[in-house]
């Protein structure tokens, strides 16, 4: 009980750490320091080492000079949260290298019920669920643990010696009856609290989903760190997509309300101008964010706006607009992505603004933690015979268009331009150009997160030298290049379309899924249309499965499930989980009326064929007994298995015939389940006695068992009896050796009898 009642504490302290771990939030270096100390201590612990042990005033001073350090590191290193977690991991790792009393004990507990409050605070994703289940798992072990680790330390000595010589069978074996009626056993406690929590979520899931709820997924916003990501800011320098592409962190995940045409990327922010090593907006235009139109209002989501954006589209051909549920993780910037063009944002935010040159939406007001909203896109594209004579058209660009997205650099490589010349010399359109320069990127150059220190040059240096990039090299010569030849083209920095999971309809998007990629705007078409000309071996492809990618659908399944139903279900999501319930009743209830109908039907008109419509002749009756014949000797060999299936589970006694032990103990066993092992030992005693009586032997009813063995004088007699006296007086179970043994005594003085006799 000590090992076990140490392993379920280590196992709760390891486990509010483990939900700190999961986080992501906490340094690595002191999830590596306290996991050290964890397994240092339980080794030490279990090998009861007194080595090295901190004293309580020792521990008393670490706390106290301590506590300055916690401002600081909130102040100035961390920040708030994250400095309590350092706190209590530091407390907790001082306070496992003592020798533990047991208020040492409870102040450990404590510690860990706090972490878990901080782990809450940091996500509250379906990880920290499982660690929660966990941690409340080791949680019920371990008091039950304690308090019986407790109530045994006060228990006088001499109780303690009974206990152990009633535990004792003559032979010197610890005896397994004593054993079941001493303290519980490890396995009784693993499955009290495995039982206990289950109970517990039984209990109360109901009640979570239909207590109203006053307010929108208020659990969704945390106060946990907001990941840091590049290439979504005013200024993005030439290669920091590399650093977040290697990353499988998740960013979105996304839901469609129908399936596109076409591959969707998820647009984040355009850029304008590039000085030969950074993107930048165009300094020249100004008052460019413009708020989005608030629609109205109701009094149940006051925090919710409904925004709409209008953007005049010439077009000669229609495309249903396409609708996105996006569940966005905390990320360090407040560009929201979508696909295409938005035209509507519903949000809950301050206020939504969009740019009026490059179609990016920003949201303000934000909360902090997971944001949800929904967008609705405008993804039309014309076709290429259109772009095609758009360009051919020549109509004339748009006088701020031409001017501020045909810019290059002016110290710009004289071979960037020769280059984009000589590659679309035989194309007639801007259309033709692009697809040019886009497929000559694709063919000759090679995709690569790992690159060399560029010079001062990088793109010329990625043309003409290296030949070799990732996804922000290949836009950015597109780009410049189409620019050369006077084609307005911008860069988009965005997602991939991610990977899809059929299990739940949502595209789950990584940041390694962060792309670069083109758009062209074409003038008489009014559109910017994409391009991109980064090779395949650049595009993430998920269509490659396995047991892993199995296997990471499934967990992310039940993350989205762990968003839509806890951590962001408001008042509406529940009565629309109510009237669905309703619903699926009602159908099932019409359901069982069907067959039940069906049923009764079918009933109905085989008894009216047996009666009416039946002539009934001899072979007819030996068919209909034959048949209840073959179902009476099913039910009975199905008793028999079953019988046999039962008396390996139950306390053998080892007495009577076969037919004695697989038809009368089961049911016997089963009419008296309250019954003890010394109500059983009558019964292999009783047939002995039987057996003795129809030989002449009858016991006196005031001799004892062991006076009517020495009157027999048959060794069989005194061995049962002993048998007897064990289970009966000594409340001990016997062993299937033992029930054989019996077994064949009782049919050794049933022949010792009968030789008598004669």
């Amino acid at each position: 009980m000590d090992s076990y009642f140490r392993i379920t504490s280590y196992g709760l302290i390891a486990t509010a750490a483990f939900a700190l771990a999961i986080t992501g939030g906490v340094d690595l270096v002191s999830v590596a320091f306290y996991g050290v100390v964890l397994a240092v201590c339980f080794w030490r612990d279990l090998r009861r080492s007194t080595r090295f042990r901190l004293r309580e005033w020792m521990w008393r001073v670490m706390a106290i000079l301590y506590v300055p350090f916690v401002f600081i590191d909130g102040a100035f290193i961390s920040n708030r949260v994250l400095a309590l977690v350092h706190m209590t991991l530091i407390l907790s790792a001082a306070k496992l290298f003592q020798e533990k009393r047991d208020r040492d004990w409870v102040f450990l507990y404590l510690i860990g019920f706090f972490q878990m409050l901080l782990a809450a605070g940091l996500t509250f994703n379906a990880s920290f669920v499982a660690s929660l289940t966990l941690f409340l798992f080791f949680f019920i072990s371990t008091l039950a643990a304690f308090e019986i680790r407790r109530a045994r330390r006060e228990m006088a000595q001499t109780q303690e010696m009974v206990i152990v010589r009633q535990k004792q069978n003559r032979s010197g074996r610890r005896s397994r009856a004593g054993e079941s009626r001493g303290e519980p056993s490890v396995r009784y406690f693993v499955a009290a609290s495995a039982g206990q929590i289950a109970v517990v979520a039984i209990l109360t899931l109901p009640l979570f989903f239909l207590i109203p709820r006053f307010g929108g997924g208020g659990l969704a916003r945390g106060y946990g760190n907001e990941q840091a990501i590049t290439g979504f800011s005013e200024k993005v320098e030439l290669g920091q997509f590399a650093s977040i592409k290697k990353s499988p962190r998740v960013v979105m995940r996304v839901r469609l309300d129908h399936s596109p045409q076409r591959y969707i990327r998820w647009r984040g922010i355009a850029l304008e101008n590039y000085d030969g090593r950074a993107w930048t907006l165009s300094p020249e235009l100004k008052d460019r964010q413009s708020a989005m139109i608030a629609g109205s209002l109701s009094t149940t989501e006051a925090d919710t706006r409904i925004a709409n954006v209008y953007i005049p589209v010439n077009r000669t051909g229609t495309q249903m607009p396409l609708g996105q549920g996006i569940i966005l993780e905390p990320l360090s910037t407040p560009v929201l992505f979508a696909a295409g063009r938005p035209v509507s944002l519903r949000i809950a935010a301050a206020g939504a603004t969009t740019d009026k040159y490059t179609g990016e939406i920003r949201a303000s007001g934000l909360r902090g933690g997971r944001v949800q909203y929904s967008v609705t896109s405008d993804i039309w594209t014309p076709t290429e015979d259109q772009l095609r004579a758009d360009s051919a058209s020549e109509p004339g660009y748009k006088e701020t268009i031409n001017h501020i997205y045909t810019q290059i650099p002016r110290n710009l490589d004289t071979r960037i331009v020769h280059l984009a010349r000589e590659k679309t010399k035989n194309e007639q359109n801007a259309y033709d150009k692009a697809r040019a320069i886009e497929s000559y990127l694709k063919s000759n150059f090679r995709y690569t997160l790992d690159l060399k220190p560029a010079n001062v040059d990088p793109l010329a240096e990625f043309l003409f030298d290296l030949k070799e990039g990732h996804c922000e090299y290949f836009a950015t010569a597109m780009v410049i290049m189409l620019r050369s030849l006077n084609i307005p083209a911008r860069i988009v920095n965005g997602f991939q379309m991610g990977e899809y999971n059929e299990l739940n309809n949502y595209y789950t998007v990584r940041e390694s899924d962060a792309h670069s990629w083109v758009e062209v705007y074409f003038p008489h078409n009014d559109a910017w249309i994409e391009f991109d000309p980064t090779p395949s071996s650049g595009i993430n492809d998920y269509s490659k499965g396995g047991i892993a990618a199995r296997l990471r659908k499934y967990a992310d399944a039940m993350e989205i499930f762990w968003l839509d139903y806890v951590v962001t279900l408001d008042r509406d999501e529940q009565a629309s989980m109510m009237v669905e319930l309703q619903h699926r009743l009602v159908g099932l209830k019409e359901t069982a009326q069907a067959y039940y109908q069906s049923a009764r039907n079918f009933m109905k008109g085989a008894i009216n064929q047996l009666k009416l419509g039946r002539k009934w002749e001899l072979i007819d009756l030996f068919a209909l007994l034959a048949l209840a014949f073959l179902l009476g000797a099913g039910v009975l060999a199905g008793y028999i298995a079953l019988a046999r299936r039962q008396s390996k589970t139950i306390s053998v006694n080892g007495y009577g015939p076969w037919w004695y032990r697989i038809f009368v103990l089961p049911f016997w066993k089963r009419m008296a389940r309250s019954a003890d092992n010394r109500q059983s030992a009558v019964l292999f005693y009783e047939r002995m006695l039987a057996v003795m009586r129809r030989a002449g032997l009858v016991k006196a009813a005031s001799q004892t068992p062991v006076e009517f063995a020495r009157m027999s004088g048959l060794t069989e007699v005194g061995e049962i009896t002993t048998y007897y006296n064990r289970v009966r007086f000594g409340g001990e179970p016997l062993d299937e050796g033992e029930a054989l043994r019996i077994t064949w005594l009782i049919e050794e003085l049933k022949r010792s009898m009968r030789t008598r006799k004669r």
